[in-house]
């Protein structure tokens, strides 16, 4: 009995080593592979250590190849391939048999990188971005090629050490085999198959969303200090959100790469830098490294690698592209590539679907590189550029047939800049290969731009129709988004009194508000052209008595004062008496303004017993600017009077927020009848509150009683404001029902919120913890509300023209009167106190 348990026992023991024994495969050595033709491929696998294998093809059955195992049970063998050919099988033999069956052999490319490599060739309802190639149904119905074969790897998150095995399989082209595969891998595969009537197999390794880290071996970065921040930002430790565990470094190389590395290719094809774009001044270097590090693991040092420069998108900055287009001509490396899909971008969408454009242009590169076809492969290259007097003569590579336009009009998306660095639109003209550009507003021209941003749309091309690759021939340090925004402003309105879209010469509030950030430049930047925008307004509205252009004080209306701030500067430094006398009249008029019974402003003659928000921005801060500047010290008093009553009348102690206005007869239709309120927080005006107590704080002496109150409402307004800021930064029109159909994230709350946080944090009237608050803001302003211009200004939208209460046709306050109030672009309401917020964050 005790010997057939011993027996049982053995039989067991050994069939688990028989077991254990067997000759494993990586899953990419399987049924249906490509095998790269006329060379020697790498088959791998694991078994016993020790073990005795050998590899037969059927195409040379008596060149048996064979090794033996090492102590851990790998092993490896090279075997020679023929030219292409179909219908193959690979019989590996160790102490079991594995036949390989429907191999081919011909033309192997990797497909790798991010969401626009993953792009998949059909729709997929369960995943928002994955919306399929713009010509979907054509690409499903030309999808049978049972001669191109496709791998997909599965996503695999390996964050510790390398994977030896990956989860896919090879499958045959088809319909239904390709909708979830690349588009671009699919339509350059495609194309190399119809070009050179071979079988080919394309292996897509991708992952959306993931920089250039994760792909890389931690052998090459763990001691160089370029990737010091990735290392630290995304160690696994670090990481809190589920999407973001893709991102660790070298998590995808060791899960996605490494299984396959070795597997013998003819090159890669690679679409990425999406998300290395924050850190875009690094890329050049980092995808460098990454190239050479897949080289020397392959063991193929010359491995052609081919890329797509990421396409214009409003998110995605020049330098992003720029560092491309380096890794391609100055990094030094051969065999490497780049295509350009600048005409066929989406602004808004990161995932362009014109696929076939993308796949075929990387092809080309393919073709004329490794197959020797007479393709044109690249666009035009800047290669050189010549000064003559006030025009620029531009060479470029690879204008095959010379220079033209895409869509046969004149050249657009070139600009020239002086020795001011100040970039305006150029004419240009093409002379052969060559192309001439002129500016009226450069007389010296020192530099030239072209697709140089975010967005845009270009048209120069070759003879081909292969568009220019876009370029800079500077080195200037980065635009300021304050300096380039209030550029932009001074090109689209040349004359002050046009901002805000004005019609005729006026001393407007709006005007105001943009004059003053006009005078934060020059005070910031010394560039006295700012000021003399600004003194030219002033100069042409105010005669030399002090007489204002228009202005009626019998009105008494608020609006009327706010320009009265920009007076300061011009009297300092001009000393013309008539703007003295401007501003004495203003504050005149603040003296006999009609006011509640406790003394508040009335908003306007026409807005009886009313105090509205946007009243204090209006008046307090000059009244205690004036009394500063001219030892009024009872204006300062007034000021914060105003202060204090608005505050006690218009505060809201359930939201922390604050009533758009209050009317003390409770008479108007739109004031409750109990409280005096409006019926809704509108965004704009608590901005307008905002802003004024940060800005009247600027006069208001250390020892006056009325200071330590208004830093009090300031930081129960920085707590509160976050509670309504959605997940992209921004403020509503009603700020505080975001989610409310019909309402909207609106540019001036927004920009105003921006101006006032980062201006308490600069003066320590909040935390500086609030400092992300105003960045959140910051970015997005510019991600979600700012356009890109082809003149290369810029435009901030959905901007509300105006808003009130009461009035002809009747203003009621309501939710939906707010949201229907007309939107527009570049109002100055906005745009002012963009560019103060801009250069409060130093940008």
């Amino acid at each position: 009995m005790k010997r057939k348990f011993y027996c049982l026992c053995m039989g067991v023991l050994l069939g688990v080593s028989s077991l254990e024994a067997k000759v494993t495969l990586p899953s990419i050595i399987s049924d249906n592979m490509v095998l790269q033709a006329q060379t020697k491929v790498c088959i791998w696998g694991k078994a016993n250590p020790g073990e005795n294998i050998s590899v037969t093809p059927s195409w040379n059955k008596r060149n048996i190849s064979s090794t033996t195992t090492d102590k851990d049970g790998r092993w490896k063998i090279y075997i020679t391939t023929p030219e292409a050919s179909e219908n193959h099988s690979l019989t590996i033999r160790g102490e079991n048999v594995i036949v390989i069956r429907n191999v081919l052999v011909g033309e192997v490319w990797l497909c790798t990188g991010q969401s626009n490599m993953e792009f998949p060739v059909a729709h997929d309802s369960k995943v928002k971005w994955k919306t399929g190639m713009s010509d979907e149904m054509e690409e499903m119905k030309d999808a049978d090629y049972p001669a191109i074969r496709l791998f997909h790897v599965e996503h695999q998150l390996a964050h510790e050490k390398e994977q030896d095995d990956c989860t896919g399989r090879w499958v045959i082209c088809s319909p239904e085999n390709i909708r979830d595969f690349s588009a671009v891998g699919f339509v350059f595969g495609k194309k190399l198959h119809n070009e050179l009537r071979v079988p080919v197999g394309l292996i897509q390794s991708t992952w959306g969303g993931t920089h250039a880290e994760s792909w890389t071996s931690m052998e090459v970065m763990k001691d160089d200090t370029l990737y010091s921040d990735v290392l630290q930002q995304f160690a696994l430790k670090n990481i809190k959100r589920n999407k973001d565990y893709c991102k660790v470094p070298s998590t995808l190389w060791n899960g996605m790469i490494a299984p396959i590395a070795g597997y013998t290719v003819r090159g890669n094809i690679w679409y990425q830098g999406e998300s290395n774009s924050i850190r875009a001044e690094k890329y050049q270097q980092v995808f460098t490294n990454m190239i050479n590090s897949w080289r020397e693991r392959w063991g193929q040092s010359d491995m052609p690698f081919y890329f797509m420069q990421i396409a214009p998108h409003y998110r995605q900055p020049a330098e992003i592209r720029e560092a491309q287009l380096k890794a391609w001509r100055e990094s030094g490396l051969k065999n490497v590539g780049m295509a350009v899909v600048v005409d066929a971008a989406d602004s808004t969408d990161i995932h362009p679907r014109n696929k076939r454009v993308a796949g075929e242009r990387l092809a080309a590169w393919a073709l004329a590189k490794q197959y020797g076809k007479n393709v044109t492969y690249s666009g035009p290259v800047y290669k050189k550029m010549k000064i003559s007097g006030n025009k620029v003569v531009l060479s470029f590579d690879y204008t095959d047939g010379g220079l033209k336009t895409l869509d046969g009009g004149k050249v657009k998306g070139f600009f020239i800049a002086g020795e001011d660095e100040r970039f305006y639109p150029a004419s240009a003209a093409i002379k052969g290969d060559k192309l001439e550009l002129t500016s009226p507003e450069v007389t010296h021209p020192v530099a030239v731009r072209y697709g140089w941003g975010t967005f845009f749309r270009i048209n120069l091309c070759n003879g081909a129709g292969f568009p220019a690759v876009p370029f800079r021939t500077d080195c200037f340090a980065p635009e300021k988004a304050s300096r380039r925004f209030a550029d932009s402003e001074i090109r689209r309105f040349p004359q002050a009194w046009q901002l805000d879209h004005g019609k005729r010469l006026f001393f407007g509030y709006a005007q105001g508000v943009g004059c003053c950030a006009m005078l934060e430049m020059w005070r910031s930047t010394g560039d006295n052209r700012y000021f003399d925008y600004v003194r030219e307004w002033g100069d042409t509205i105010i005669n030399d008595k002090g007489e204002i252009y228009k202005y009626d004080m019998s009105a008494y209306n608020l609006d009327f004062i706010n320009s009265g701030k920009v007076l300061f500067d011009l009297y300092r430094e001009t000393h013309n008496a008539k703007y003295k006398k401007a501003m004495d009249l203003l504050v005149k008029q603040l003296e006999r303004h009609p006011r509640t019974l406790k003394g508040a402003f009335w908003h306007k003659l026409v807005y009886q017993h009313q105090i509205w928000l946007d009243g204090l921005y209006m008046a307090s801060p000059f009244l205690a600017q004036y009394g500063v500047e001219f030892n009024r010290p009872d204006l300062i008093d007034e000021a914060i009077k105003q202060f204090r009553l608005c505050h006690e009348y218009t505060y809201d102690m359930q939201t922390g927020l604050y009533y758009h206005a209050w009317d003390e007869s409770k008479s108007q239709r739109w004031a409750d009848p109990e409280t005096g309120h409006s019926p809704n927080f509108w965004g704009r005006s608590i901005g307008w509150w905002f802003m004024a107590l940060v800005d009247a704080l600027d006069y208001i002496p250390e020892n006056h009683l009325g200071r330590a109150d208004m830093i009090v409402w300031i930081q129960g307004l920085a707590e509160t404001l976050p509670k309504y800021q959605d997940k992209n930064g921004l403020w509503y029109q009603v700020i505080d029902q975001p989610k409310r159909e019909g309402n909207f994230p609106e540019a001036s709350v927004t920009s105003q919120c921006m101006y006032a946080y980062a201006k308490a944090i600069n003066k320590g009237y909040i935390d500086k913890k609030y400092r992300s608050v105003a960045e959140k803001a910051f970015r997005g302003l510019n991600d979600k509300l700012m356009r890109e211009n082809s003149d290369g200004t810029l435009t901030l939208t959905r901007c509300c023209q105006v808003g009130g209460l009461g009035g002809n046709p009747y203003r009621d306050g309501s939710f939906e009167y707010y949201i229907g109030e007309k939107i527009r672009d570049n109002d100055a309401k906005a745009t002012g106190p963009y560019i103060m917020g801009c250069l409060q964050l130093g940008y």
